[in-house]
Formats: C-alpha cells, sequence, structure tokens
C-alpha cells in the first residue's frame, strides 16, 4: 500500500516537473496533482528534492532495465 502511494507520488512529481520545471515545482504542486494535502506527501517524501532523488532513482533504473535487455537480444 505505502509503495503504491510513493508511486503516486512520484508520478504527480514527474507531472509537475515537465510542467512546471524543477525550480517552480512546489510540494504544494505536487500535493495538488495527486488531490491530496500537503502533509501526505511528506508521508512518503522529505521534500520536492526528495521526490526528484526518488524519481531520477526510479527513471534510471527503468532505462537501465531496458539498456540491459536491448543488449541481451
Amino acid at each position: 500500500m505505502a509503495t503504491d502511494r510513493l508511486t503516486e507520488v512520484l508520478d504527480a512529481a514527474y507531472e509537475c516537473l515537465t510542467r512546471y520545471g524543477v525550480r517552480r515545482t512546489t510540494v504544494d504542486d505536487i500535493a495538488t496533482a495527486m488531490g491530496v494535502s500537503r502533509s501526505a506527501v511528506y508521508q512518503y517524501v522529505r521534500g520536492k528534492d526528495d521526490a526528484f532523488r526518488r524519481l531520477a532513482e526510479r527513471l534510471h533504473a527503468r532505462a537501465l532495465g531496458r539498456a540491459r535487455r536491448a543488449a541481451a537480444a
């Protein structure tokens, strides 16, 4: 359950990142995109920087997995 909610936070962070950019995105933006309060976002990430760091890790892991599958083919 918590993993699903973290996924929602990261999906919302990605949406805000692509819409507003890193500097203009706030935790409020992420919360609004999710339809929750700011405090709900803070239950899963420590702040905007933590959300973007986790998002970058997720995107990197996905890209690395795709590259490995392509190299194995």
